[in-house]
């Protein structure tokens, strides 16, 4: 990766990630990188693991290396076998049939399928800093409500990231601990 090494006079340095290099290339479907920016930022320093309940090329590259470059465990999940495979991620059958539930984690990216397994995880997840949710938008925005917005209520704070395409997904940001609605995204 470009950002990991640079050679100067001969001696080889490793730099971390930058802002515009996590954030390259966002198309519609892959927005929610604006947030998780944000949020693996304002957490790097507590060095606590990151999570990400299901895999794609939007997210899973960009917050392995992240990741790495930061020193911080990375845990990536996904129940679809191929893409699993595809991702490099942990295939599981069942998320109910998963361990990691009440593990502290800095940041997680909900994006799982089913989709509506997102409210269920919402509600299991207690030990977080900052949950990032995908397709989050409210009732009537386009066909893929899972009705994750009530549960908002729980949190302090959220902020959502709202997409300037018509029917691309809503990412939103919630935490009890930081306060999310001071990031301009």
């Amino acid at each position: 990766c470009p950002w990991m090494r640079l050679e100067l006079l001969g001696f080889i340095i490793y730099t971390s990630m930058t802002r515009e290099q996590f954030l390259k290339d966002i198309n519609p479907w892959g927005n929610h990188r604006t947030l998780l920016w944000h949020a693996l930022e304002a957490t790097k320093e507590l060095k606590l693991p990151v999570l990400e309940l299901g895999s794609g090329p939007s997210s899973t590259p960009y917050l392995r290396q992240y990741c790495k470059d930061e020193g911080i465990k990375f845990d990536t999940y996904e129940t679809d076998r191929k893409w699993a495979v595809t991702m490099n991620s942990k295939w599981v059958l069942s998320w109910d049939a998963e361990t990691f539930w009440s593990d502290k984690y800095s940041v997680v990216l909900l994006d799982c399928a089913p989709g509506h397994y997102r409210r269920i995880a919402l509600e299991k997840l207690k030990n977080v800093e900052i949950i990032c949710i995908q397709d989050s938008e409210p009732i009537g925005w386009n066909a893929s409500d899972y009705k994750v917005r009530p549960l908002f209520k729980n949190f302090k704070y959220y902020k959502d990231h709202m997409p300037q395409e018509k029917g691309a997904p809503w990412t939103s940001a919630l935490s009890n601990t930081i306060d999310v609605t001071t990031w301009e995204v």
